[in-house]
C-alpha cells in the first residue's frame, strides 16, 4: 500500500543556507539590476463598497420639516429624542400617523410624523466606497513622491488594505531582479537566498523565481538562477489591522464620495520588546524567630542533718460508769 504525503509551504518561507559571495559564481554571470521605474510610495487603493461602523448624527425636530441625513442609513438604526428612544417606519411602505418618524433611505431623509419637536441623535450604519491612502515616508524622502492607483475587485475593506500593503511594500523600494550562475549548490524555486557582492553594491535577500540546471555528459552542471527581491511578510502588520482603523469621518480630503482612511506603511516587522529590572527584596523591620536553648540544671541539695525526736504523752481517758438507774427499778415489776 502506497502513501502520499503532501506538504504546503508559504511562499518565501523556505530559506536556503547558501550565501552567494564573490568566487562562488561564474565570471560576469551576476546580472542584478535595480528597476526604479516602478517605484510607488503613495498608493490609492480603490474597490467596492464597504459597510461602516455605527455613525451618530445630531438632529433637531422642527415640526414636520424633513431632516437631511448625511448618508443612506443601514440597519441598525436608533433614533433618540430628548433622551427617549423613538420608533420609526419606512416612508411609502408604512402609513403615517402610527410612528414617531418615517425614513426615506434613497433620499437620505428622516421625516417627523407623531414627534414634532425636540432634539437628539440618530445612529446608523451606511455603505461607502472603499478608498484608502497608503504612504511610505522613507521612500518618499529618498526617491521623491511617486503616486499610483490600485483598483481591487472586492468589497472587503481589510482585504483591499492587504492588497494595497503588499503592492506598496514591494514597489516602495527599487525592485532588484536578474540572474546569476553559481558553481554548485541545490536550489529550488520559492526559496530565499542571500547574495553579497560588494563589487556591484549588492547585499540583499532574493527570492528564487526559477532554477535551471543544464547537464551535459563529461562536463560540469550549469546552474542558472532567476532572482528578485521578495515581498515582506505583512502578517504581523495585518494582525491588528482592525484596531488601527480610525473612526469614519464625514469629510476627509474634501471628497464627497466618502471618507479616506490613511495609513503609514511600516518598513520593518513588529516585534515585542521586554525589559527586565532588578527589584530590591522586601525588607521587614521586625522578624519573629522561635529560639530554643538547652541549659544544664543543678541538682536539688537535701540537708541530711535532721534529728528525730519521740515523746510520750499521758492522756486521761474518762470512763463511763453505769448510774444507779441503769437497771429497772423493782417497782416496775408487777
Amino acid at each position: 500500500m502506497a502513501m502520499l504525503a503532501v506538504h504546503f509551504f508559504k511562499s518565501g518561507s523556505r530559506i536556503n543556507n547558501i550565501t552567494i559571495k564573490p568566487g562562488m559564481y561564474h565570471k560576469n554571470s551576476a546580472k542584478l539590476v535595480p528597476n526604479c521605474k516602478n517605484i510607488v510610495n503613495k498608493l490609492w487603493v480603490k474597490g467596492g463598497k464597504s459597510l461602516s461602523e455605527v455613525y451618530t448624527q445630531d438632529i433637531a425636530v422642527e415640526g414636520s420639516k424633513p431632516i437631511q441625513l448625511f448618508y443612506s442609513p443601514q440597519s441598525p438604526i436608533t433614533v433618540t429624542i430628548n433622551g427617549q428612544s423613538k420608533n420609526f417606519g419606512i416612508q411609502n411602505i408604512h402609513e403615517s400617523g402610527k410612528f414617531d418618524f418615517l425614513i426615506n433611505v434613497s433620499e437620505k431623509l428622516l421625516i417627523p410624523d407623531l414627534c414634532q419637536s425636540g432634539s437628539g441623535t440618530i445612529s446608523y450604519r451606511y455603505k461607502y466606497p472603499i478608498k484608502i491612502l497608503l504612504e511610505e515616508p522613507k521612500s518618499q524622502e529618498k526617491y521623491g513622491v511617486f503616486e499610483d492607483i490600485l483598483n481591487v475587485d472586492t468589497g472587503d475593506k481589510e482585504l483591499a488594505l492587504e492588497f494595497g500593503f503588499k503592492h506598496l511594500i514591494k514597489y516602495s523600494q527599487p525592485v532588484i531582479s536578474g540572474s546569476i550562475k553559481p558553481f554548485r549548490g541545490v536550489f529550488r524555486a520559492g526559496e530565499i537566498i542571500k547574495v553579497e557582492i560588494p563589487q556591484i553594491n549588492i547585499d540583499h535577500q532574493f527570492q528564487i523565481k526559477d532554477a535551471q540546471y543544464e547537464s551535459t555528459p563529461m562536463k560540469p552542471t550549469y546552474i542558472t538562477l532567476q532572482l528578485e527581491t521578495p515581498e515582506k511578510d505583512l502578517s504581523n502588520i495585518l494582525k491588528d489591522m482592525s484596531k488601527r482603523i480610525e473612526k469614519l469621518e464625514k469629510e476627509a480630503y474634501k471628497d464627497d464620495e466618502g471618507p479616506v482612511e490613511k495609513y503609514i506603511a511600516k518598513e520593518e516587522l513588529l516585534y515585542w520588546h521586554e525589559n527586565n529590572d532588578v527589584v530590591k527584596p522586601i525588607e521587614a523591620l521586625e522578624w519573629t524567630f522561635w529560639k530554643e536553648e538547652s541549659i544544664k540544671a543543678r541538682p536539688y541539695e537535701i540537708d541530711e542533718s535532721v534529728s528525730l525526736f519521740e515523746e510520750i504523752e499521758n492522756n486521761i481517758h474518762f470512763l463511763i460508769t453505769p448510774s444507779y438507774s441503769l437497771y429497772p427499778s423493782e417497782t416496775l415489776y408487777p
